[in-house]
């Protein structure tokens, strides 16, 4: 169980979305689906936030944005990845809400 929760956050530390191989493979254990769904969304909320400070970037606010967006996503998926390891479901605020519809 801890390596699909290591897998599920670890992806966003390195870009990559490894939420999915947890999501798809592990069918009933609720608590590394809801991790694994939350992950992916942070992935992807991350993404999302860096292609808009890309955007900004060209106006200069956009290169203040990007370490933030950086460092936010980073810490998101650290401190997601040790409240999983200890057994906590650990709810990202906005992020958890739009987990939960997912």
């Amino acid at each position: 169980n801890k390596i699909h929760l290591f897998l599920a956050y670890l992806g966003n530390v390195f870009g990559i979305p490894l939420a999915l191989i947890p999501l798809l493979t592990v069918k009933d254990d609720d608590f590394i689906k809801w991790h694994a769904k939350q992950a992916l969304v942070i992935f992807g909320a991350t993404l999302v936030l860096f292609i808009i400070s890309f955007v900004l970037s060209f106006v200069v606010i956009g290169f203040c944005l990007m370490p933030i967006v950086g460092i936010g996503g980073l810490v998101a998926s650290i401190m997601g990845l040790v409240k999983s390891l200890n057994g906590e479901r650990w709810r990202v605020p906005v992020i958890a809400d739009l987990a939960d519809k997912f």
